[in-house]
């Protein structure tokens, strides 16, 4: 199959994930066997980012985590602290978490809590005063709400959880966002809602992360897919949301082929080349190819980051 990709030149990753260094160097050498050459790297310690730093001063566009214990309780100096330093230290661009697993990790965040919140909007004009563009994940997989966030009054609802994103970007339209997961929007009945935030919103990009997601949901219309993806070209950027921690070369070259699959050719009916817990009962997950032009492939696979991040 990998002889039959459309696209074959480099590939920007801009959505993985940088751990230890022991596990940054099997990231990269698996990486590059794929070509991938560039990849934006989500560090989540600083050992792991000046590890990272020393061995591969170029190839990895470095995005910090910043600390959502004090985001969740609206403690709000150190975050600005931590963005307007963040260029200093050797970061190009900032990542948020919201998806609503947050609240399993950080118990004290108020029940009420909500990413639009007046209080939290020195943050985000902090990103605009600085030039800091932003990954932020809001929300999860229509399938997760009905099934791992039944408990609403805990985890919220998706349709809110993205209101409150929008809120954000009406305030903010000098922030440069980075919306992960096709902006937590690649079921099918969703595009229009998405489509309307890329017209509304020229500062909002969104990613390919994560794999199974996309080959699912996208799959399952391949002409309003394909129509989406022709009409957004230039604001579309591949991701693999692959972590060095749990990085295997199955688990990796899994992400990618299901991708390559989507995106360059249009097969039918290809079962995905790894197990997708939401479909294993129900008999799997299939990939219908979007067969999307060269032209488009180039800058989904590479000229998109390239612009965005390295120009």
């Amino acid at each position: 199959m990998t002889d039959t990709w459309k696209y074959k030149g480099p590939i920007f990753d801009a959505h993985s994930h940088i751990g230890n260094i022991e596990d940054i160097d099997k990231l990269v050498e698996i990486g590059n066997s794929l070509g991938i050459t560039t990849r934006i790297g989500i560090v989540h310690t600083k050992e792991g980012f000046e590890a990272a730093r020393e061995h591969y001063p170029e190839g990895i566009v470095f995005a910090k985590y910043l600390s959502l214990g004090d985001i969740a309780q609206y403690n709000i100096q150190p975050i600005i602290d931590e963005i307007s330093k963040l260029k200093d230290e050797g970061y190009s661009l900032a990542k948020t978490w919201f998806g609503p697993r947050w609240r399993d990790y950080y118990e004290s965040v108020p029940g009420g809590f909500r990413l639009d919140d007046v209080r939290l909007e020195p943050i985000f004009q902090t990103l605009e005063d600085e030039d800091v563009p932003i990954i932020t994940h809001v929300a999860d997989p229509d399938t997760y709400y009905a099934s791992h966030y039944q408990d609403s009054k805990k985890y919220g609802f998706k349709d809110d959880h993205l209101k409150q994103l929008e809120n954000v970007l009406v305030r903010h339209p000098r922030v440069k966002f980075q919306i992960p997961h096709f902006g937590s929007q690649p079921e099918i009945h969703r595009l229009s809602n998405l489509s309307r935030w890329l017209d509304t919103f020229p500062n909002v990009y969104i990613d390919t992360a994560s794999s199974r997601w996309m080959a699912r949901e996208l799959s399952k219309d391949t002409k309003k897919s394909r129509d989406f993806m022709m009409r957004y070209q230039d604001r579309v950027l591949f991701g693999t949301d692959v972590s060095s921690n749990e990085t295997s070369r199955i688990n990796y070259n899994g992400r990618v082929k299901a991708q390559r699959i989507l995106w360059d050719t249009d097969v039918k009916n290809t079962p995905l080349p790894f197990t997708d817990p939401d479909t294993k009962d129900s008999g799997g997950t299939f990939i219908n190819g979007l067969d999307l032009p060269l032209t488009v492939l180039r800058k989904l696979y590479w000229a998109n980051g390239n612009r965005i991040y390295m120009t």
